[in-house]
Parts: structure tokens; sequence; C-alpha cells
């Protein structure tokens, strides 16, 4: 088959849409299927094929559209404010240059995200099935952002047509965990008839390979190692991992907590990390390539995420061999058995994870056990073959529809 992954977001970027869609891209095209990938350039100025070389500047379609829907929004929708219009605007115009690059010649379009989704439901061709997977809810995001503040708001209901559209639109929607599943039934109202659930796989072979050949080097201090690998943005909670570490001082110093990614709050969180004064307790290290040297050189994976559906990079620290300390939130409790192969703390409780921290800094065998639990079981159900094959099943079932 010939096969469209397109999403609203940019691509590259550091995050699990990006390795999801690289890892499936290679698994189909072992397979023996052409696949094309369709997304925003990294400026979002344009939308382009990730894959070839065409290209379509965003600009010459964004102009008049927005004049255009600007005056039908005061007339039909006044009480739309600009937050939503501007959301409508640029779907409007994804969808129009998605059109441009073309969609008559795919057997399969499979979209990543409700924006997307919702977008290529209204464009393609007819007669091609369209499949979904949604990654995570936007509306569990805008809530901690402050870009909703509360439900019932023209906001909140914006988003709520966004993610109730985006899950029901395709003819197949596959969802990464059950609890994603459970949230698009009870509070979208989303049809359950279309919705699979398919976890996440990751090239666990390469990661084994790259693993297994990086030598660890003790540090010269001895401190025991954190890492904490996530983008730098409110939802993930890293500020909260900084009040632990605060707390975690009165009782060990030696310590030291890595962060792996960059984003919009690194400046606030480089602040509040002085403010604690935990200069000597914590490294910002940015946007890493060597993400396998960090894990294998640390003794604790840590992520305070407030939002997640399905963790990648939970997944390819068990893989790696690390115990794992995360939040109770979204799919976290389908990849984690708590006190097995980690530990499940409550989002935004600053004294549990700083608890969590503490006894397995203080009890290395119980570290070990579940880095082998935890390794053991992330290579026996992680491998991206089982991913790859239901999905090309999902494929199959929407294309059965057209015939």
């Amino acid at each position: 088959m010939k096969i469209l992954l397109a999403t609203f977001w940019y691509l590259p970027h550091v995050g699990g849409v990006d390795t999801y869609l690289r890892i499936l891209r290679e698994g189909l095209e072992k397979r023996g299927h052409q696949v094309d990938i369709m997304a925003h350039h990294p400026p979002m100025n344009s939308v382009y094929l990730v894959t070839g070389e065409r290209v379509v500047e965003k600009k010459p379609i964004l102009f008049p559209m927005h004049d255009m829907m600007m005056d039908y929004f005061d007339q039909e929708l006044p009480d739309l404010d600009n937050w939503a219009r501007y959301r409508e605007i640029e779907r409007y115009v994804f969808e129009m240059a998605s059109v441009l690059l073309g969609l008559d010649d795919y057997d399969i379009i499979h979209t990543h995200d409700v924006i997307s989704t919702r977008a290529f439901s209204r464009v393609k061709p007819a007669n091609i099935p369209h499949v979904a997977t949604i990654h995570g809810l936007l509306m569990e995001e805008f809530f901690i952002t402050k870009e909703i503040e509360q439900e019932g708001t023209m906001r909140w209901k914006y988003s709520f047509v966004e993610e109730h559209l985006g899950a029901s639109s395709p003819d197949a929607t596959i969802l990464p965990s059950e609890w994603l599943r459970r949230e698009y039934i009870n509070r979208f109202f989303v049809p359950p008839d279309n919705l699979t659930v398919i976890p996440y796989g990751l090239n666990t072979e390469k990661i084994i390979r790259e693993t297994d050949s990086i030598k660890r080097i003790p540090r010269s201090d001895n401190k025991l190692v954190i890492i904490c690998p996530a983008r730098l943005v409110p939802y993930k909670g890293q500020r909260y991992l900084l009040e632990a570490l605060a707390k975690l001082t009165g009782f060990r110093d030696d310590f030291v907590c890595q962060f792996a990614g960059d984003g919009q709050m690194r400046k606030e969180l480089e602040e509040l990390a002085e403010e604690l004064n935990l200069q000597d307790h914590v490294e910002f290290l940015g946007n890493r390539k060597d993400i396998h040297y960090l894990f294998k050189q640390a003794d604790l994976f840590v992520l305070p995420t407030l939002v997640e559906n399905h963790s990648l990079a939970v997944m390819e620290a068990q893989v790696t061999g690390l115990p794992v300390i995360t939040t109770r939130v979204g799919g976290n409790p389908e990849l984690v058995s708590h006190l097995h192969t980690g530990m499940l703390v409550e989002p935004r409780s600053v004294m549990e994870l700083c608890q969590a921290i503490l006894t397995l800094m203080n009890n290395p065998e119980l570290r070990k056990n579940m880095a082998e639990n935890s390794k053991h079981w992330a290579r026996k159900y992680w491998r991206p073959d089982i991913m790859v094959e239901r999905t090309l099943d999902v494929y199959r079932k929407a294309a059965d529809k057209y015939k």
C-alpha cells in the first residue's frame, strides 16, 4: 500500500509523536509498504512532505483566509474569542495546504492528532480509508496552561467539539491506552465501536544494542543520578520535582538530577532551582541526542508529569533497565506496576514524590529488583512488530468499508 502519515504538529521535534511516526514508518516500510509523512515544517510557516521535496507555504493561503474568516466570525459567531478563531483558521489553512500537496494517490491516510484528523476527514478523497491515532487530550493541556480556565466557557466548548470530532470522524481510531479510550467514550461521547487500543512499540533491539555498548562511568563525586527527560512545559510537572528535591536535601545530599529537554519554562525552572538552593543538585542539559547514554549513567528515572497518555520516555527507561517513578495519571498505571517495575505517586504531591525518591535511594536492592522487573517486562511487550501488525489490521478493516 501507499500510506500517508500526517500530523498538524511540526516535524522533526523532540517528543513522542516524532518517535512514534519514525518507528511506525520503519515497520511499514520493512513490510513492503510505501510511506510518506506530512507535517508542518518546524517554524510552522509551511506544510511539507517530510519524506520528499514538496512544500506549500502558508502565507498565500493564510492572509486572505484570515480576513475572510474574521468577517464570517464577526457576523455569525461574535462570541467566539480570538483563541478559538485562530485555531479554526489554522485548521482551514492546513486543510488547503494538504490538498495542494496532493492526497489522491494514497491507499490509506493515517492522521495523528485531533486537528489533522478533523481536517483530513473534510478534504480527503471520498474513496480513501482514513485511520487516526490520537496521542493525548489537548483539553487537559489547555487546563494546565490556563488557556481554558473552566468548563462551560466558549473555549471549553470549542475544545470539546475539537476532541469529539477528532476521535469520531475517521473510519477507525487507534488509542494507545485504555485510559484514553475511557476518556473519549465517557467525557466526549465518542462511539466505542471504532475505537481500538494499541499500545506504543519501541525499537527495542536498537535500544538494547545501543545501551549494551555504552559503558557506565562512575561519577567522581559518587552522587546518585536522577534523570528526568521531558520538554520543559507546564504539564510535564518539573517544578514539583524541583520542590521535592529541595525537601530531599533535608535527608540526603548525595544526588544530582539531570533535566534533559528544553522548552518555554527553562528560565523559570532554572530560577526556581536557584531559589531552592539546588545549584549543586540539578543540571539543565537542554535537548539531547544521546538520551540512551544518559539513561545508562543514571540510577533512577523520574517523570512528574501532570498529563500523560502512554509515555515513550517511561518505556525507553524500562527497556534500558531503570527503576521508574512517575505519576498516577493517564496511561501511566498501564505502563508501571507499582512496587514491581516502579513507583506511582499522585501528581503535584511534592511530599509523596520526595518520599518515593528517598525510598529508592535508601534501598539499592529494591532499586535493582525494580530495574530487572522493568527491563524484563519492557523487552517482552514493547517490541515494535506488535504495534505495526495490529495497526495494519486496523488499516485492513478500515479499507473493507470501501469495498
